[in-house]
């Protein structure tokens, strides 16, 4: 069943306002929200660097049922994935149901600036991969196995998961030993990956419960077509696996401000923004006013001054194949967006799903 949710931007609003958008989001009719996780922001005017996980349980406190998935973790340096499996257990304990997981190779920004080095991306993916093994021994979510030879051989050498709850793992980056979470998860908790790259989109589809990706309706049959080969071939359904997008939106009957209010995402348009070793937002807004042009801003966000005119777009993407959609708007005035959204869009979609 198709979804549509609600994005909560840490790195470009405070804390306390994120709480009213959510709240407000829930009111409108959004039952899911994902959000970023991140230490840097994208960009140095106007940052914020709230710390997600905290952020996440009192989101949770503050709502009814809205489900929260992050978009994404990376699990590669600054956060253990022992840590994280541990985070999002008890995170789902205190609200069952409503938590959920995604994993990435993540950006400089955040890795190299809390002192680790920024390597290939082929070792990021690696970490990444053994990271999403630890998570699910942890969770005692299904096997580990299923990926190249280097996951393989891993996996068979440490599927210890009947042991009493008890983990092992000796990978070449992360290792358990007699690991055991004793406030296990309360729900079986879904666990995404953002990906692009082709081997990264497979790993994806072996290990995880979905893709989360950047990949616009128009080029996205590839992905999905490598994505879904690659769940096949462990055994997987690929029908009840997400593929999730959030493309990004900026609403005003004014056009010029909402042009304007695009300005913060500018850096995250850099040509292999994923992959440069820039880990200061001065830097990295510096190097986006160089790059990238206004055409190309235009290009990369829904710009649109009629919130009618977003339904063709976002069908666009459900028409595609992606199963989830989530709004990251960026809009002057992110309380009116969400009241209109409800009042034309939601409806529109609602209306499909119940035929």
């Amino acid at each position: 069943m198709t979804k549509l949710g609600y994005w909560a931007s840490q790195e470009q609003y405070s804390m306390n306002d994120l709480f009213e958008f959510v709240r407000e989001a829930e009111k409108a009719g959004f039952d899911q929200t994902l959000t970023s996780d991140h230490f840097h922001p994208w960009s140095h005017n106007n940052g914020y660097g709230n710390f997600t996980w905290i952020w996440l349980a009192a989101a949770a406190e503050r709502t009814k049922k809205m489900k929260f998935i992050t978009g994404v973790t990376a699990a590669v340096y600054r956060y253990n994935p022992a840590i994280i499996a541990q985070a999002f257990a008890s995170l789902d304990v205190l609200y069952p149901g409503r938590i959920g997981l995604g994993v990435g190779t993540g950006e400089a920004m955040n890795e190299v600036s809390v002192g680790f080095d920024w390597p290939s991306a082929d070792t990021r993916l690696e970490r990444t991969t053994e990271s999403i093994q630890i998570i699910k021994k942890l969770w005692n979510k299904g096997s580990v196995s299923g990926g190249n030879v280097k996951e393989i051989r891993l996996s068979s050498t440490n599927n210890n998961n009947n042991n009493n709850g008890f983990a092992n793992f000796n990978g070449q980056y992360f290792r358990l030993t007699n690991a055991k979470l004793y406030t296990p998860p309360s729900t079986n908790i879904p666990l995404y990956m953002a990906a692009s790259g082709k081997e990264a989109v497979q790993t994806a589809g072996r290990l995880t419960d979905g893709l989360i990706t950047t990949s616009k309706p128009n080029n996205s049959n590839e992905v999905f077509d490598l994505f879904n080969k690659a769940a096949k071939e462990v055994g997987k359904d690929p029908d009840i696996l997400e593929r999730i997008a959030k493309p990004k939106i900026s609403y005003s009957e004014d056009y010029d401000e909402a042009f304007k209010s695009c300005e913060f995402w500018r850096t995250s348009e850099i040509d292999n923004a994923f992959d440069r070793d820039i880990n200061d937002p001065r830097i990295l807004e510096k190097t986006a006013k160089e790059e990238v042009s206004d055409d190309e801003l235009r290009k990369s966000i829904l710009i649109t001054t009629s919130i009618e005119d977003l339904i063709k777009p976002i069908e666009e993407y459900f028409n595609a194949g992606f199963t989830q959609v989530y709004t990251h708007s960026t809009s002057p005035n992110e309380i009116e967006f969400i009241k209109k959204f409800a009042n034309k869009v939601i409806p529109y979609f609602e209306d499909k799903i119940n035929k």
